[in-house]
C-alpha cells in the first residue's frame, strides 16, 4: 500500500460508520413502529378498517382516522415467522449498536474498527434476515386457503428493515476492509548481531 493512499483513511471510516448507523437507524424505527404486515381493506355496509401488523401490535384504523391496537404478546398464538423476525430484527439492532460504537472509536487502531465492522456486518445480516423470513413468511400465509382471520401481505417495514440491513452490511464490510488494508503497525527493529571484530575487542577486556 502506498504511504500516501492511507490518508482519505479516516474519512472513508466516517463514511463507513455513517453508513452502518442510517441502516441501523432504519432498522430501529422499523421495530418500533413500523408496518410489516397489511391487512388490505376490510369493509363492510358501514365501515371500512385497514388493518396493520407491527412487530409487537396489530392495529386497524377505522374510516374516521381512530386507531386501536392489540398487543402481540402471546409466545403460543403467534406466526412462526413473526416470532423469528422479531428475535432476528431486535439481535440486528443490539449488533449495529455496538457495531457502530466501536468502527467510530478514533484513531488508526486495526482491532475496535474490525470488531466494530464485523458487528455491523452481522447486524446487516441478521436485520435482511429478519425481512425475508417476515416477508416470505406472510407471503405463504397470505396465499394458504386455510388461513383464518385477516390475511396480512408484506409492508413497507419490511423493505425498511432489509434496506437498512444493505445498509449496515456495507458499512461493516468497508470497516473490515479498512481494518485489514491499513498500515500495519510498526515492529522495532532487530539488534544486529556483533562482528567478528566487535566480539574479540569485547574479550580482551574480561
Amino acid at each position: 500500500m502506498a504511504p500516501g493512499a492511507w490518508r482519505w483513511g479516516p474519512l472513508a471510516a466516517l463514511a463507513a460508520v455513517a453508513l452502518g448507523l442510517t441502516g441501523w437507524g432504519l432498522l430501529v424505527a422499523a421495530v418500533a413502529a413500523g408496518v410489516w404486515g397489511m391487512g388490505g381493506g376490510q369493509s363492510s355496509a358501514v365501515t371500512a378498517v385497514i388493518v396493520t401488523r407491527g412487530l409487537w401490535a396489530d392495529c386497524a384504523t377505522d374510516a374516521s382516522g381512530v386507531t386501536s391496537c392489540v398487543p402481540l404478546v402471546s409466545l403460543v398464538t403467534l406466526p412462526g415467522y413473526l416470532q423469528g423476525s422479531r428475535a432476528l430484527a431486535v439481535l440486528g439492532a443490539a449488533l449495529g449498536a455496538l457495531g457502530v460504537t466501536l468502527g467510530g472509536c478514533a484513531g488508526p487502531r486495526r482491532g475496535p474498527r474490525a470488531a466494530g465492522g464485523a458487528l455491523l456486518l452481522l447486524a446487516g445480516l441478521a436485520s435482511v434476515g429478519a425481512a425475508l423470513w417476515f416477508g416470505v413468511g406472510s407471503s405463504q400465509e397470505f396465499f394458504d386457503p386455510s388461513t383464518l382471520g385477516v390475511r396480512f401481505e408484506p409492508g413497507p417495514a419490511v423493505l425498511q428493515a432489509g434496506g437498512g440491513g444493505a445498509l449496515q452490511a456495507v458499512g461493516g464490510g468497508a470497516l473490515l476492509w479498512m481494518a485489514r488494508a491499513g498500515p500495519a503497525r510498526p515492529r522495532p527493529a532487530a539488534t544486529p548481531p556483533p562482528t567478528l571484530g566487535e566480539k574479540y575487542g569485547r574479550n580482551e577486556y574480561v
